[in-house]
């Protein structure tokens, strides 16, 4: 649930704030003109291992395990570098064709809609084959599908982390081994993100071994043999066998997982040019930092903007920023027996100095979003003109608190807090990652809620992003709703594409459950039918145009409910050594475009 960001080299205006990053320089690339060089190992470094490949946007939403998945398995598309979006772009513009070959529009004929219903036609690649050998063709995306949700409808066996959009699909057709038609029961507005990025694509051959048991990807083996990468046996969510320019190697638990040179890729021009990519398991970001210095690691992913003053000493490393589609946040339980009061929530919100968060721990390099911020950065198409954004005032959050009837007490087990109505001492639990800003953040938002008479009960409950973004079934911690205010960051699946993050936090259809399989991302309990209303009406029309109106009544209506607290625009920092080329960078997914690094020294 972390929002992944790289680098670009052009102003990034952050909606509804009014500030601007720019990356510290320009990239290098062996695709425009740099002489690139064939060979050599590259480190880079993570410092948040996941416990299972499939974390990817299958079982779960972690931006690292995309990172080191992200060289091996491809989608009919993957997301184009920041720096090659032109201005004032089209959604298509974000996107360019990986297993496809162009990307469907209504303006290129590839999507149809007729009256309510809607048909993608996907044109597929030639000569592209999976690590194993085995050929790519139509079955594996009609295989995906089914996968996701044709086959099992909502009763797979597979803990998947939602199925929106894939539960629009009525049917999928493969007239020849290079074309598959989509057809949609409904105009589905979101059909980009259906089949695109890491783990975009599945192959046909290994879903039909987990398939012919139980068909639960996490728990059911399957047997491969990668030429020069891994061969044996062991469940998809411990191994991979992708189309991409690395193929999976070895996974040593606690220490790193190594990728190597794919010889039979589809891209060509002598690409990838590394041998191998060995992802380093450190454990936190000031590691990340002290290897680089010591040139133990070649490149850091998801660093703090308060580690940019010692990165800035490193000659010999490029740092780079960038502003997310996403935002930090407090997700609020709203089944909790305080935070169910709107009014409580509104004050809380009003308590906290988000700006000064801003100022102190992330040195002004983002800015706080508006209250509904699901139309943001990428998505700014969207964005409410008249956006709410509510001033630090504790003052008033305190007469709000006062008028309607939260009694602070001089005496008795709720001395210096207050009581509700109903006379109950109001304390809730703070729960986030073991991450270091966000311990810093924590102590300022205690503080400040204390101000107001609001307890944060001490110590905080932290637990590793492991255990916080677990799927319900597994015991995940917002998955499970087991907090009263949990703090971390979401972001957008896909560029420019709201539904991707409003319909699957908002929408009380994605409220996860045991009952539902964990299925939905609506971690808060928000259940509004005006809001499912405006969320559902926004999927109906591919044209932008008539797409934002819906997306305003939905922002006014987060702004009424406040099921969470924004905090700040999330902001991404990554560095890596400068003999290091060939990079270029996205914001959501790490590690893109790997096939074009290489080591100039």
């Amino acid at each position: 649930m972390r929002g992944a960001s790289h680098r670009s080299i052009r102003l990034l205006a952050v909606a509804g704030i009014g500030t601007v990053l720019v990356t510290a320089c320009s990239p290098t690339s062996g695709n425009n003109g740099t002489p690139y060089k064939l060979g050599g190992r590259l480190t880079v470094a993570s410092w948040q291992e996941q416990d299972s490949l499939l974390s990817c946007n299958v079982t779960a939403a972690a931006p690292h395990a995309c990172a080191y998945v992200n060289p091996a398995m491809e989608g009919l598309l993957t997301v184009k570098a920041n720096q090659d979006v032109p201005n004032n772009p089209r959604l298509s513009d974000y996107w360019v064709p990986e297993l496809a070959t162009e990307v469907p529009t209504l303006e290129n004929g590839d999507v149809k809609v007729t009256g309510d219903k809607m048909d993608v036609t996907w044109k597929l690649r030639h000569g592209v084959k999976w690590h194993d050998g085995v050929a790519f063709t139509s079955r594996d995306v009609k295989s995906t599908f089914d996968f996701w949700f044709l086959k099992y409808r909502d009763k797979n066996p597979t803990p998947v982390i939602s199925v929106v959009g894939w539960d629009q699909v009525e049917s999928v057709d493969t007239p020849d081994d290079y074309t598959a038609v989509v057809h949609f029961h409904t105009v589905y507005a979101a059909y980009l993100t259906l089949g695109t990025g890491p783990y975009g694509v599945l192959p046909d051959h290994l879903l039909q071994q987990v398939w012919s048991k139980t068909g639960n990807l996490t728990t059911d083996k399957v047997t491969v043999n990668i030429q020069g990468g891994y061969s044996g046996s062991d469940t998809l969510d411990k191994i991979m066998v992708g189309t991409g320019p690395f193929m999976f190697k070895e996974w040593v638990t606690g220490d790193h997982l190594t990728l190597v040179r794919n010889p039979h890729w589809w891209g060509g021009g002598h690409r990838p040019y590394l041998n191998e990519i060995r992802v380093k398991f450190d454990a936190d970001a000031n590691t990340e930092l002290n290897e680089l210095r010591t040139n133990t690691i070649d490149m850091a992913l998801d660093l703090r903007p308060s580690l940019l003053p010692p990165l800035s000493r490193l000659s010999d490393v490029t740092t780079v920023t960038i502003l997310d589609s996403a935002t930090e946040h407090l997700d609020i339980n709203l089944h909790n027996t305080f935070l169910k009061d709107v009014t409580l929530r509104k004050a809380i919100l009003m308590a906290i100095d988000r700006q000064k968060l801003v100022d102190t721990l992330l040195l002004g390099r983002t800015g706080v979003p508006p209250d509904a911020w699901m139309c943001i950065q990428t998505g700014a198409w969207c964005l409410d003109p008249n956006a709410r954004h509510t001033p630090y005032d504790q003052t008033a959050a305190n007469k709000l608190l006062n008028d309607a009837g939260y009694k602070l007490q001089d005496s008795g087990p709720c001395k210096g807090f207050r009581t509700d109505p109903q006379g109950r001492c109001v304390q809730l639990h703070l729960i986030t990652t073991t991450l270091p800003l966000r311990e810093q953040q924590e102590v300022q938002i205690a503080a400040d809620l204390a101000a107001i008479g609001i307890q944060v009960i001490k110590p905080f409950a932290n637990v590793p992003a492991t255990r916080m973004f677990g799927s319900c079934t597994s015991g995940g911690v917002i998955y499970s709703h087991n907090f009263d205010l949990a703090m971390y960051t979401s972001n957008y699946s896909y560029p420019a594409e709201p539904d991707s993050l409003a319909y699957t936090a908002y929408h009380s259809s994605q409220i996860p459950t045991d009952l539902n399989g964990c299925v939905g991302q609506n971690t808060t309990f928000t259940s509004d039918p005006m809001l499912d209303q405006a969320l559902d009406q926004a999927r109906l029309s591919v044209k932008l145009s008539d797409r934002k109106d819906k997306y305003i009544v939905a922002q006014h209506r987060l702004a009424d409910l406040v099921p969470e607290i924004p905090l700040y625009q999330g902001v991404d920092v990554e560095a890596y050594n400068k003999k290091v080329a060939g990079y270029k960078g996205n914001e959501f997914w790490w590690m893109n475009q790997s096939g074009d690094w290489f080591i100039n020294q």
